[in-house]
């Protein structure tokens, strides 16, 4: 779980959490997509969540915002948001799934999670990265 500004837990979490990889990735896979005090439903105008930024071993970076609204969901019960998938239903509860594809056949040094500007707090559950050829 990344900061959020509601709650007790939220606000003593990290703003950003770096995970070293050092391979060449075609993509990584995501069992996240839920917050808490995400998205649960009515129009809501989207806004960045969490930044999922890849740093490649040549010092170049890509930036992926996911969107409260569409890559995210509140974790509390099944919402369907377009840009992820439901992945389980955990007692009424949902985890969702998504895909960050890598943009460049360069290898990455790390993944970083950064909390958007918003008041969610992105949890990320498990990452597996996709091998390029």
């Amino acid at each position: 779980m990344l900061r959020g500004p509601e709650g007790l837990i939220p606000p003593k979490m990290p703003r950003s959490v770096t995970v070293p990889c050092h391979i060449k990735a075609r993509a990584f896979h995501l069992l996240s997509g839920v917050s808490g005090w995400g998205f649960a439903g009515g129009q809501v105008e989207p806004t960045v969540s969490m930044i999922v930024r890849i740093h490649y071993a040549d010092g170049k970076t890509e930036d992926h915002p996911l969107k409260n609204g569409v890559h995210f969901a509140d974790y509390i019960r099944v919402i369907d948001v377009p840009e992820s998938k439901l992945a389980f239903n955990l007692g009424g509860r949902q985890i969702r799934y998504l895909a960050i594809e890598v943009a460049r056949d360069e290898a990455v040094e790390s993944i970083e999670f950064i909390k958007g500007r918003d008041r969610t707090a992105p949890v990320v559950m498990s990452i597996t990265a996709e091998l390029r050829d």
